[in-house]
């Protein structure tokens, strides 16, 4: 039997295998219609699905790539639930060098009427 936590594994995965494949309508399927992400540092909020996408499709048109996400806690309710962990990318510099940054994630889904569960928040830093 799947678990809650299994299906934030899960979209986690299909987050970063769209985000590595620029496959910006995917991350946005990831995401409630009115859902809000939140970057870092100290980032206007992005709000929408569609505005989501186009922002995420900004960080890879500037070259970010690798992205991972790692869950370290998660915390369920029947219709909430909030993960906690780290995110990572990297960017290769103008003088071909690698550099890998990262920081700490959080992400409330919201349990949808039809069983699927989709992210209304993200922030990271």
């Amino acid at each position: 039997m799947t678990t809650v936590v299994d299906t934030l594994k899960t979209l986690n995965t299909q987050f970063d295998a769209a985000f590595n494949s620029k496959n910006t309508q995917a991350i946005a399927a990831l995401y409630a219609e009115t859902a809000i992400a939140l970057p870092a540092p100290a980032g206007e909020p992005v709000k929408g699905r569609q505005a989501i996408a186009d922002f995420f499709g900004g960080l890879i048109q500037a070259g970010v790539i690798e992205h991972a996400l790692t869950m370290k806690e998660a915390i369920v309710t029947d219709s909430l639930a909030t993960q906690t962990g780290n995110w990572a990318g990297a960017m290769v510099g103008e003088d071909g060098v690698k550099q890998q940054f990262g920081g700490n994630v959080q992400v409330v889904f919201q349990k949808q009427a039809d069983g699927q569960w989709l992210a209304v928040t993200h922030i990271w830093n």
